[in-house]
Order: C-alpha cells, then sequence, then structure tokens
C-alpha cells in the first residue's frame, strides 16, 4: 500500500473512531455558539429536506423564529449526517473533525507548491499543536469550515495558473464560503487576489501566466453572486420572507454600531486587540516569522517561491486585521484564518533558520509517516478526557466577545 493511500485509510478510521466515541459519551461542548449550531442541526434533521433552508432557533435561546445569523451552509451536512442516522446532537462535533482533517490534507497540499515535501508535510502534525487548534479541538463553529473552504479556493487559484479545470475548486471555495459565512465571504476574492499578487511579485522568470487563474477568479465572482440570488428565491419560496434583507441589515449594523464617543482611541485599541491575538494563537512560531521576515536571504537561498508564503500571509494578516479593527465588534475568531496563516508560514520558515529543525522533521517525516493522524487521535482522546493535557491552552486575553 503506498503511502497517500495508506494516509488515506488511517484519516478514514481516524475520523470513524472520533465519531462513535462522540456517540457513545454523548458529547456536548461548553461554548454557547458550538451548542447553538449542534441544536440547529438537530432541529433540521427533523424536518422536511426541502425546509432545511429556513431553520428555526431552538427553544430556550435569547431568539425564536426562522434563524437568519448566518446562511444555512454549516448545518446541512450534520443534519444530514443524523438522517442517515448518527445521534444528531453530536452531528456537528463528528462534522467538525472531518473539516480539520481535510484541513491539514489541503493545507500540506497548498505548501507543498511552495517548499520541500517534508517540510510541507510537516504542517500536519505541528499545526496541531498551535494555541488555537486546542481551543478549537471539537466545537461546531463555523471557523474550520472557513478556512477549509478558503484553502480549497487557494489550491483553485494556485492550480487554474496551469489547469484550467482547477477553476472548478475556486468556485466551490469561494461559494461554499458564502453558504458558511455569507456576508464575510467578500474576504475570500480578496485572499485569493492576495495568493496571485505574492506568486507575481516572487516569481522567477519565466513564470507561468496568472491570467488563466484570475479569469478564474472573475468566474467564481459571478457564481458568488448567482448563489446569492438562488438562495433568496429559495428562502422566499419556503417561508415568504426576504434572507439577505434582514441580514445585512443586522450584520452590518453591529458592525458599525460604536461602543465610545472615543471612536480613534477605539480603533487603535481594537487595532493592538488583534495583534496581540495575531502573536498569541499560532505562537511560538508568530514570533519566529517576525524574525524570518527581516533575514529575507535566509528564506530565499533554498528557493524563491518560498518568499512568495511570507508575502502572502503578511497580506492576509493586514487584510484581517485591518478590517476588523475598524468595527468595535472583537472577536478572536473574527481572523481565525490567520492565526493558520502565521502559524503555518512560521513552521516552514523555522525550519529554514534552523536547519536541524528542519532535520528532526525530515526524520519524523520518514520514520513514522502516520504522525499526523496518531497525534490527532491523541489529541482528540485527551480533549474528551479534560485532563491537563487535554487542554493546556487558557484564554488569557479575557472571554471572547
Amino acid at each position: 500500500m503506498g503511502r497517500a493511500r495508506l494516509e488515506a485509510v488511517a484519516w478514514i478510521l481516524a475520523l470513524g473512531a472520533g465519531a462513535a466515541v462522540l456517540a457513545w459519551r454523548g458529547y456536548r461542548a461548553q461554548d454557547a455558539d458550538s451548542r447553538l449550531y449542534a441544536e440547529i442541526a438537530v432541529g433540521m434533521s427533523r424536518e422536511p429536506v426541502g425546509r432545511w433552508i429556513a431553520p428555526e432557533w431552538p427553544p430556550g435561546w435569547y431568539r425564536h423564529g426562522h434563524f437568519r445569523e448566518h446562511p444555512v451552509g454549516i448545518h446541512v451536512l450534520p443534519a444530514l449526517l443524523a438522517r442517515l442516522g448518527y445521534p444528531a446532537a453530536q452531528a456537528a462535533y463528528a462534522v467538525n473533525g472531518l473539516y480539520q482533517v481535510l484541513t491539514l490534507v489541503l493545507l500540506v497540499r497548498l505548501a507543498s507548491t511552495m517548499v520541500e515535501g517534508t517540510e510541507a508535510r510537516s504542517l500536519a502534525w505541528l499545526v496541531q499543536l498551535l494555541p488555537i487548534a486546542f481551543i478549537y479541538r471539537i466545537r461546531a463553529n463555523h471557523e474550520p469550515a472557513v478556512v477549509l473552504s478558503l484553502l480549497v479556493a487557494l489550491l483553485g487559484t494556485e492550480g487554474a495558473r496551469t489547469r484550467r479545470r482547477d477553476v472548478a475548486l475556486i468556485v466551490v471555495g469561494l461559494v461554499g464560503l458564502l453558504l458558511v459565512k455569507g456576508v464575510l465571504a467578500v474576504l475570500g476574492p480578496a485572499v485569493c487576489a492576495l495568493w496571485l499578487l505574492a506568486r507575481h511579485v516572487t516569481a522567477r522568470a519565466p513564470a507561468p501566466s496568472l491570467r488563466p487563474a484570475w479569469i478564474g477568479l472573475a468566474l467564481a465572482l459571478v457564481a458568488m453572486g448567482l448563489a446569492v440570488v438562488l438562495y433568496e428565491l429559495a428562502y422566499r419560496r419556503v417561508t415568504g420572507e426576504s434572507f439577505f434583507v434582514p441580514y445585512l441589515g443586522q450584520q452590518l449594523g453591529l458592525a458599525a454600531q460604536p461602543r465610545s464617543a472615543a471612536l480613534l482611541a477605539d480603533k487603535a485599541y481594537n487595532l493592538v486587540w488583534y495583534l496581540g491575538r495575531v502573536l498569541w494563537f499560532p505562537s511560538p512560531w508568530s514570533l519566529i516569522l517576525l524574525g524570518a521576515a527581516r533575514s529575507g536571504p535566509t528564506l530565499d537561498a533554498r528557493g524563491r517561491d518560498a518568499r512568495a508564503g511570507i508575502v502572502f500571509v503578511a497580506g492576509l494578516t493586514v487584510l484581517y486585521v485591518g478590517l476588523f479593527s475598524l468595527s468595535d465588534r472583537r472577536a478572536d475568531r473574527y481572523i481565525f484564518p490567520v492565526y493558520y496563516a502565521v502559524g503555518a508560514a512560521g513552521i516552514l520558515a523555522a525550519q529554514r533558520l534552523w536547519p536541524r529543525l528542519g532535520a528532526l522533521a525530515a526524520r519524523v517525516d520518514q520514520k513514522v509517516p502516520l504522525v499526523p493522524v496518531g497525534l490527532w487521535v491523541l489529541l482528540f482522546v485527551l480533549h474528551l478526557l479534560g485532563g491537563p493535557l487535554g487542554l493546556p491552552i487558557v484564554k488569557v486575553w479575557g472571554p471572547e466577545a
């Protein structure tokens, strides 16, 4: 059995075992968002599929009626899994595990377009040790699906430079992001554009033309617009009401609502607040990346392509932190993709700054090829047990807004 097939089988077995344990223990997350989304999936699974586009608020929550906080995308797979016979209350957590595993697999594939295979494969186990990964180990939030959608779109953007068929991945990733996260999906095309710009400014001559990828991104934007229209029509058909009018009014209204009269001071505080998260949640790799950014020749000594990753991560951080600093609604989760991007870039940079670390990662990759699967299972079990190693990362910044 080849390595790729062995890893695929191991991941499938790990996910299956994890889902079985979640059902056996009757797992429920502690955070409110996860509980809410899990309960919505339970309610959807009891309704005809034709009404899934318009789920209701579960009983006992602070609102009632149609749930219009986000589009329905995040709830569809858990509801479908429950309809297939899996315990409905745990379905959202089991699907979250699938998002995590696919993220690890696709992150390695994306990184391998810029760095050597052993360096890229180290991400599959080292990013599991990021502080943010411990917090989101078993939850039902949007964020893992958001990162996965962005990775699919970025893989399509990279591949579309030379393969037209990869345009489909851009469309799937960005439309999926829209159905999961709604208005914030506008960041998806910007992220893909950043990837292409980073590729352009760091490209060696001659480089593949970026025109096919730009065309693919334009087609994905058209697909997103069409998805909005079809979603609205389907929602109106089921409920007789609009989804996007009240949804956009609520989301944009809350984002623009000031918390105090000290406008500039608040924005400056938001910026510092988010930058603190960027340093903490991907640590220690975020600190290493800061040092590596000042060592361009070191990073460039083994291939200029690696520099594209640094440029991309810098642009991504500026985009997310800059945008959300303008809003007075603060939450760690708003810039969630930045944590994984900074962490992954820092891990790769560290292996180039310190050859011994790179050699260690290569030995692990050679001697223990299934270490990502084994580590995922270990951390999953420790989280369920709730021991001192299950949740070692405490949010020292205060409660999430």
